[in-house]
């Protein structure tokens, strides 16, 4: 048998038998390989518990990171709400100076309205006085209208009865002034035919009255010695102003009038007069001017100057 198979018979019967293993370690092997194996084992455990460890450790690492990732990711979110944080503080900070401002100027406006509610105060202490002293004049403005309400009843009455014996006065001068009217009327029909008799005029009929719009006080138809007819016509007043003559020339002259006077079968030429009661040199003087006559009890004063067309 060879040394090689001696060999192998040998390493095979140590695999068979391990307590021969275990011999021959001690013939081979010092004491300190001998305890290799066991701190091989020891360390192997404490390796593999390092490993564990570290596998920990790397999982804590991960989380860590995974951690730190989304610290970072909150961190930048948050730096953004911060941001945005900030110009919402700067907006507001805006917002509060401006307020502050509105404020201020509210506590001006109260101020000056708290003045204002003083004066107010003060004004309607004042306008409750004088409405207290006005209550008063009212109160004695009332009894003094009720006075004046009784006399005004006692003048009313006073009134009435004046009124009655002013009608009673009016009906008389009205009939007063009739009777008068109709005297002065009458001396003016004597005074003018014996006008007419002394220039040889001759009346076809008696002067009589005629109404156009308003009384025409006398007209009468008159020839003179020549066979020529005319018309007298007279206006009649109690005191003869120049104004009279005046407005009674216009009136005459009128177209309108005359053509009145033609409708009552009154024809151009006229011969105007007027008669006065009483008369007023100014008025004379007028009628000398105008050309009018001018007639009273005691006679022509004044010729007319021709006849009116």
């Amino acid at each position: 048998m060879s040394t090689i198979e001696q060999l192998r018979t040998f390493l095979a019967a140590i695999e068979r038998h391990p307590e021969l293993r275990e011999e021959l370690r001690r013939y081979v092997l010092t004491q300190e390989l001998l305890v290799l194996p066991a701190a091989f084992a020891r360390q192997e455990a404490r390796l593999e518990q390092v490993e564990r460890e570290l596998a920990e450790i790397r999982d804590a690492v991960r989380a860590l990171v995974a951690s730190s990732q989304r610290h970072e990711e909150e961190l930048l979110a948050l730096r953004e709400l911060a941001t945005r944080q900030d110009e919402r503080i700067a907006h507001i900070e805006g917002w509060l100076a401006r307020l502050t401002a509105l404020v201020e100027r509210h506590h001006e406006r109260l101020d000056r309205l708290e003045t204002l509610a003083e004066r107010h105060d003060e004004r309607l202490g004042r306008l409750e006085t004088l409405a207290e002293r006005h209550d008063e004049r009212l109160d004695q403005l009332t009894t003094a209208s009720d006075e004046h309400s009784e006399r005004l009843r006692r003048l009313e009455e006073l009134a009435e009865r004046h009124d009655k014996d002013l009608g009673q006065l009016r009906s008389a001068v009205a009939s007063l002034s009739t009777t008068v009217g109709t005297m002065v009327e009458a001396d003016a029909v004597d005074a003018l035919l014996a006008v007419l008799e002394q220039k040889g005029l001759r009346a076809e009929e008696l002067p009589t009255s005629v109404a156009v719009n308003g009384e025409l006080d006398l007209v009468a138809p008159v020839t003179d010695e020549e066979g020529r007819r005319y018309w007298v016509v007279v206006e009649v007043k109690v005191q003869l102003h120049p104004r009279d003559i005046r407005t009674w020339l216009r009136r005459l002259q009128s177209e309108v009038f005359q053509a009145r006077l033609a409708a009552q079968g009154i024809h151009p030429p006229f011969l105007a007069y007027v008669y006065g009661q009483r008369l007023y040199r100014p008025a004379l003087e007028t009628a000398r001017e105008l050309g009018v006559g001018v007639l009273s009890r005691r006679g022509e004063f004044v010729a007319p100057a021709g006849t009116v067309e």
